[in-house]
Parts: C-alpha cells; sequence; structure tokens
C-alpha cells in the first residue's frame, strides 16, 4: 500500500510489526505489538533515533481519541 511519498508495510516475525516508510525524508516509523506492549521506533537516514514503548489499552485510546477530533 503507497500513499504518495510513503510506504506501508505489515510483516510478522513473531510480533506484529508495522513500518512506515517516509520515501522522500528516507526516515522509517515501525510499530511493534509484543504481548501488551506498544512499541514505537524512529530511523531517520538509517539511524535508529527514538525508540517508546507504552502498554497496548494506552495506544488503543491515543488512536480513539485522534479519530474522535475528526
Amino acid at each position: 500500500m503507497s500513499y504518495l511519498n510513503y510506504d506501508y508495510k505489515k510483516k510478522k516475525n513473531g510480533n506484529q510489526i508495522v513500518s512506515i516508510r517516509d520515501i522522500g525524508e528516507n526516515s522509517l516509523l515501525e510499530v511493534e505489538l509484543k504481548d501488551n506492549e506498544v512499541q514505537l521506533v524512529v530511523y531517520w537516514r538509517n539511524d535508529k533515533t527514538v525508540g517508546f514503548k507504552m502498554p497496548k489499552e494506552m495506544f488503543e485510546n491515543i488512536y480513539k481519541d485522534l479519530m474522535e477530533s475528526n
């Protein structure tokens, strides 16, 4: 699936992983579900820059709140 300058992929390596690449900026966001925790990792120009973990329930609340704001 592609959105203009973005590439969206679903992968599975025992855990569910979604990656979104900004092709123009050569940056990558990986979102991985491990047990009951969501891990977000950002790569920019092939360097890992940020990692963040949160409970799955909190991630679901963030998504819900964002969708309700529209």
